[in-house]
């Protein structure tokens, strides 16, 4: 009965919960073995039931003629296009016809769908659409399937009304030798006046043929082709929007797409014998995507104006030494790895612009100051701009800025934020990572009041961290090896409406940082989680941070030595004011070897009380793959809300006492135990809602733990909010519990 049920499932999806289909596959199924249920599940998308058939063929008869080729296209070949797209290609000549009116008058009669900009078609009409084509292949409109390996000129001559035109491979679709089986004995033909879309992958020859007429051509693919120039003389393409050339290394000259007035998208990425664009450009003035991304021998670029040019990709072309400014309403300009030095004074004609990629622009050496002009930019990448000392003062409020990459350039210092000018307030993102210059972040990074994300991965004169802004959910520090000290507060705390879901400060390898550093970081992370905890809006909270050391903060409540922790709980300890778990573990790297794979300090949970079985769940306290060697403190806090949703976990409420274990181990990142990395000691807090009657009181009774086997009840202390909590060394027993609460 379970195998019958599965299939039944798959059955009604399959309809989409069709009451006719339903019944007529109920008629065809009833009695049936399950042999056949399975074998007919098989055959589902190959052909449809005949009663559905019946039905089906009822609304397709009733078509006009131009509606049922729309429909065969549209399950043949359009099934989930982008709407505009198939519009374009199934649009008449005919100028009484609304452009691909047929799309329109398919959808009102409920044979197609358009959702999310795209034509979608029914299960059941897509199977009855294939249906009708391979019926249809052998009548009146000549279609010819072509197998044999010699392509004769007279293949195609009786293909009057052939409109789609596709050759590919099984094998690599790339440029490898003896993958090309096609071969034309006396020559290739292609007399195809009607061919809206030809995709042709690895075409053979250095130009299309002479007698080949795009004046209804949509679409033109030659990916990976050996053609020198698409043709020869001047062809009117009028309907001509997307021309796909990507890989042909041989491409010397667009010339002859000057009459391509609609053309929207072209792309000559890989072309590497490029070495210059026509003027005749100019006359595209449709265009809007234009990707030269390794077009390696272009070394400039026309003086031409593409008006309606939006992306412009040069990533790559390494002969580029000076960029030209060839359309003003660019949205994206994709620079990276060029050769260019400087950009122009006209660039803040970019009105328009929202990113501009300069990665690995190895000899740009300055941005003009013009650059704060650009109000739309939302990301500048300067990444690997090795050469690159300052960064320009921004003048003006550039109030949709985003992202600032400056990793691997050589800038002396962060950029300043001018007074009065919300130039740089709005960042979410900075990165600095790898920089060997920059000692100090500077006061300014604290006002950024919206940053989210700062990368000092590897800055290695960094000696000084300042006061962090508020809403900064990660920080990389990692392999900052001068970095001795850190603000107090390392980072402003915010109203609990706006706390975030996640939040990461790492410091490994920061082997200089000295006590008070340590302690600010980890008593940060407290505050954070206090924080979190009292919330009602975020219950799906995680914490954590990690930096050298080998010590347990004072402030856990459970510490033992090793990588197991066993507390016995007091009773009511799941209670309904119970918000969450500290954790923190204490690792050595000194022999763990290679850590080029991702590496997870992990802790399972065991919790067992006298009437339930054991409840188990997992949660990870850091996750970072890292080339660490000395001894690193590990702490993590997650909500107890996350827990039960991650692991779907419930414990009985009420008074039972409850027995834990804790178990540390690190993994790599297939989730295999690293024996070498060794857990040393580990800590364990539980937190808790204050009580109503004590708002600002922010610690409660500490939980009951297991000293020398025997149960011992910790003592209660709180303390005032902005207080630090009274300490006790931890002991050599196995597991201590300490004063001060959590």
């Amino acid at each position: 009965m379970g195998d019958y049920m599965k299939m039944s499932r798959v059955f009604v999806d399959y309809v989409r919960g069709n009451p006719k289909a339903l019944r007529e596959l109920g008629k065809e199924l009833r009695g049936k073995g399950e042999t056949l249920w399975k074998a007919r599940l098989n055959t589902l998308t190959t052909y449809s039931n005949k009663s559905i058939q019946d039905l089906l063929k009822i609304s397709y008869d009733e078509l006009s003629e131009e509606e049922k080729d729309a429909f065969l296209d549209i399950a043949c070949f359009f099934r989930s296009e982008d709407e505009f797209y198939a519009r374009s290609l199934l649009d008449h000549d005919d100028e009484s016809f609304e452009v691909a009116s047929e799309i329109t008058d398919l959808a009102y009669k409920f044979l197609i769908s358009i959702s999310g900009g795209r034509v979608e078609m029914h299960d059941l009409l897509h199977t009855f659409g294939m249906e009708l084509c391979s019926l249809s292949s052998t009548e009146e409109k000549y279609m010819s399937q072509v197998t044999d390996m010699p392509l004769y000129s007279w293949v195609f001559a009786k293909m009057c009304n052939l409109w789609y035109l596709k050759f590919y491979t099984s094998t690599c679709p790339r440029e490898c030798e003896g993958d090309c089986k096609l071969n034309f004995p006396d020559g290739l033909s292609l007399p195809l006046e009607e061919i809206r879309y030809l995709d042709w992958l690895k075409f053979p020859l250095e130009e299309l043929p002479s007698d080949f007429n795009p004046k209804n051509l949509v679409d033109l693919r030659l990916p990976y082709s050996k053609i020198k120039q698409v043709w020869k003389a001047y062809k009117d393409t009028p309907k001509l929007k997307w021309v796909d050339l990507n890989n042909s290394r041989k491409l010397q000259t667009l010339s002859g797409f000057s009459k391509a007035p609609n053309l929207l998208r072209l792309n000559l990425e890989g072309c590497t014998s490029l070495e210059r664009l026509s003027e005749e450009m100019e006359t595209m003035e449709s265009l809007v995507f234009l990707n030269l991304r390794g077009c390696t021998s272009l070394s400039h670029l026309p003086q031409m104006n593409l008006s309606s040019l939006k992306t412009l990709i040069l990533s790559g072309c390494a002969k580029l030494y000076r960029f030209q400014l060839i359309s003003e309403n660019l949205e994206s300009l994709y620079l990276d790895g060029t050769a260019i030095e400087d950009l122009p004074s006209d660039i803040v004609k970019l009105q328009r612009l929202v990113l501009l990629n300069l990665k690995e622009c190895k000899r740009l050496r300055s941005l003009p100051e013009c650059i704060g002009k650009l109000k739309a930019l939302e990301e500048l990448i300067l990444s690997g701009c090795s050469n690159l000392e300052t960064f320009p003062n921004v003048e003006d409020s550039m109030e949709n800025f985003r992202v600032l990459l400056l990793d691997g350039t050589s800038i002396l210092e962060v950029p300043k934020i001018l007074p009065g000018i919300n130039s740089l307030l709005f960042l979410r993102r900075i990165s600095f990572s790898g920089n060997g210059v920059i000692s100090s972040l500077g006061s300014d990074i604290s006002r950024m009041y919206h940053l989210k994300w700062l990368d000092l991965n590897s800055c290695e004169k960094l000696r000084s961290l300042s006061t962090l802004p508020p809403n900064l959910q990660w920080l990389d520090a990692h392999g900052c090896i001068s970095l001795q000290t850190v603000s107090s507060p390392l980072a402003f705390i915010i109203p609990t409406e706006q706390i975030h879901n996640t939040f990461t400060f790492t410091f490994t390898k920061c082997c200089k940082l000295n006590e008070a550093a340590k302690n600010e970081i980890a008593s940060h992370v407290r505050r954070k989680g206090q924080l979190v905890s009292s919330d009602d809006h975020h219950n799906g909270n995680f914490i954590s941070t990690c930096y050298p050391g080998y010590e347990v903060p004072a402030w856990f409540s459970h510490e033992a030595y090793g990588s197991v922790l066993e507390p016995k709980l007091p009773p009511h300890w799941c209670d309904n004011k119970f918000l969450g778990i500290y954790l923190c573990a204490i690792v050595s790297f000194r022999d763990c070897g290679d850590q080029s794979s991702r590496i997870l300090a992990k802790c399972t949970c065991e919790f067992e009380d006298l009437d339930a079985p054991c409840s188990r769940f997992s949660i990870p306290v850091e996750s970072e793959p890292r080339n660490i060697e000395s001894d690193h403190v590990f702490i993590s806090y997650i909500s107890w809300s996350n827990i039960k949703k991650r692991q779907e976990v419930e414990f009985k409420k009420g008074c039972v006492p409850t027995r834990a274990v804790l178990r540390f181990k690190v993994t790599d990142g297939a989730g295999e135990e690293i024996p070498q990395c060794e857990v040393v000691k580990c800590g364990f807090s539980l937190v808790y809602e204050p009580d109503d009657e004590i708002s600002n009181v922010v610690s409660l009774p500490a939980a009951r733990t297991m000293l020398n086997g025997e149960s011992s009840q910790g003592e209660v202390t709180t303390f005032q909010s902005g207080e630090e909590a009274p300490t006790e060394s931890p002991t050599t027993a196995d597991s201590t519990s300490k004063k001060n609460s959590f």
